[in-house]
């Protein structure tokens, strides 16, 4: 707005000298007229006056005319009557000088170029060709009235060069005065809508701003891509629950860094959002150290002041503790179910392969099975193992009987240990231990040493050779901890959710209980098992609570 001002101001200025100038020359075309000089060698007094005055009547029209006011505030394709009367005394002024010099001054009909320079600064390319006709045909009349021609055709002809030059000069001038006041109209226009979209984006900006304020304070982790997925901006919580610093995921495809576990979900994501609508599910991601981490997501679209998609934003709740709760939850029904079941049929099994196995070893040993000695080897081994499952399988029962004896779990695995180096060394890998100091808890030693030496041998088996494998004991408050931590792969998001459910196994050979009892011995001794995996290893940790008695 100051520019445009500006701009008005020279235009006033420049418009206002260039009338002021055309006023000076029919002023001092009155003054070189012998009709206004009666003396040779002075100028009378009055007459001095009189010229005075009319320059100073023309003056005042000049700054009435174009006074700031009303050159500001007019519009440039206007014509009021006060453009109209200006015209006029313009005109009279001009005709009246030509009228009083007649032809005492050569080539005074040069001031009727006059009208035709204020005509066309003040309005316009057609008010000026207008004003050069009315100064033709003033021309064409006075030539017939002073006798200088008899004819409209021999004025016309003794005058058209003059006449030529006014219309030049009108459609020059009033042309060039037209094509400033389209390019001032389009400057004003532009800048109108320079200044609402100025508006537009300051609007938009304190929008960014106070949701960004709300982002950065927010408790849920908020993320905004753009409509690619491309990461545009992490608030603070991102940073704490994932480690990613902002700098290092910037830029980078949030589907892809993110999601790349899941690839069937990019194109669904990013169709939903698209068409404006809310995408919600639960998702497993992955923390920046290789940890897994469940997170409840939503993802929304982001639209400008058009109303067009421009940003995704995702809002994301970390859900682990929830999740681990629920899974275990859902596991301990599942260990319920199942040792009901072995307690109910457990008995019913055993006593029939029992007799089984008492008449295999039998008949083994008469001499005419002698060469059948080792089919009869391989049904009482396998007998075996299948009462070794079953004996599994009722460990899985919710109301085992436990014997529970305050002593130190330290105890239990100091004692547990030489067995523990002997399964590393057979398999060419390293165990070893870290005992804290921990207060005694009640526990059932037999469950604890088969807890224990599950826990250890998944370990030792998941480890390629030279692996090392800890077993650890601290306190984390009220909690007494034992952690088993190996250097194997980790464990694939699709099988950690169904770890400890029961004949669940990943082994060519495994019976997929033995996770499954060691889930039972926890929910017996009133502790919970959780697990933290990645490319460098897993860590079960058995958490007991000191405070539980017998």
């Amino acid at each position: 707005m100051n520019y445009n001002i500006s701009r008005k101001t020279e235009l006033y200025e420049y418009v206002t000298t260039t009338h002021i100038l055309c006023i000076i020359v029919a002023v001092c075309a009155l003054i070189l007229s012998n009709k206004v000089i009666p003396y040779r060698n002075y100028y009378p007094l009055i007459n001095f006056r009189f010229f005075a005055l009319v320059c100073l009547l023309g003056f005042v029209a000049v700054l009435l005319y174009n006074s700031k006011k009303i050159l500001l505030s007019k519009n440039p394709a206007s014509f009021t009557l006060l453009d109209l009367v200006y015209i006029m005394i313009s005109f009279l002024m001009v005709i009246a000088t030509v009228y009083i010099i007649g032809d005492k001054v050569p080539y005074i009909y040069a001031v009727l170029i006059l009208p035709i320079i204020i005509t066309a600064s003040s309005i316009g390319k057609t008010a000026s060709l207008l004003a050069a006709t009315v100064s033709t045909v003033f021309l064409v009349v006075y030539n017939i009235i002073s006798g200088r021609s008899f004819s409209i055709a021999g004025a016309l002809e003794s005058n058209l060069i003059l006449i030529m030059i006014m219309y030049v000069v009108g459609w020059f001038i009033g042309g060039l005065r037209d094509i400033e006041a389209q390019h001032r109209k389009q400057l004003e226009t532009n800048f109108k809508k320079l200044k609402e979209e100025i508006r537009r984006r300051e609007q938009a900006e304190e929008q960014l701003r106070k949701l960004s304020s709300a982002l950065e304070q927010s408790p849920s982790i908020a993320v905004i891509t753009d409509t690619g997925g491309n990461i545009e901006y992490v608030n603070r919580k991102f940073t704490v629950v994932t480690g990613y610093l902002p700098g290092e995921v910037i830029g980078k495809n949030m589907f892809e860094e993110q999601y790349g576990q899941f690839p069937e979900k990019y194109k669904e994501i990013v169709d939903t959002v698209n068409s404006g609508k809310e995408w919600r599910e639960e998702l497993l991601n992955k923390k920046k150290n290789g940890e897994y981490y469940w997170e409840q997501v939503s993802i929304s679209p982001f639209r400008n002041m058009d109303g067009e998609i421009t940003n995704f934003i995702k809002m994301a709740e970390d859900i682990t503790q929830r999740k681990s709760t629920d899974m275990e939850m859902a596991r301990l029904d599942q260990l319920n179910l199942v040792g009901e079941m072995a307690a109910g049929i457990g008995h019913e099994i055993r006593n029939p392969m029992t007799t089984i196995k008492g008449f295999l070893q039998l008949l083994r040993e008469r001499d005419k099975y002698v060469q059948e000695r080792e089919y009869f080897d391989l049904m009482i081994s396998e007998l075996n193992r299948a009462n070794s499952i079953i004996t599994e399988y009722l460990s899985l029962a919710k109301n085992k009987a436990v014997e529970l004896k305050e002593q130190n779990l330290n105890a239990i695995i100091n004692n547990l240990f030489p067995l523990i180096t002997a399964d590393a060394l057979i398999t060419d890998k390293n165990a070893g231990k870290e005992l804290g100091e921990i207060p005694d808890l009640f526990l059932d030693e037999k469950e604890m040493r088969q807890m224990i030496l599950n826990l250890v041998r998944n370990g030792l088996e998941a480890m390629p050779p030279g692996g090392n494998l800890v077993v650890k004991t601290f306190t984390d408050g009220d909690e007494v901890i034992m952690a088993v931590q190996d250097q194997g792969k980790g464990i694939n998001p699709e099988v950690l959710e169904k770890i400890g459910t029961p004949f669940f196994t990943t082994k060519d050979d495994g019976t997929g209980l033995g996770l499954a009892v060691c889930y039972s011995i926890a929910a017996r001794h009133k502790a919970r098992i959780e697990i933290e995996t990645g490319p460098q290893g897993t860590t079960f940790f058995i958490r007991f609570n000191r405070t539980v008695s017998n």
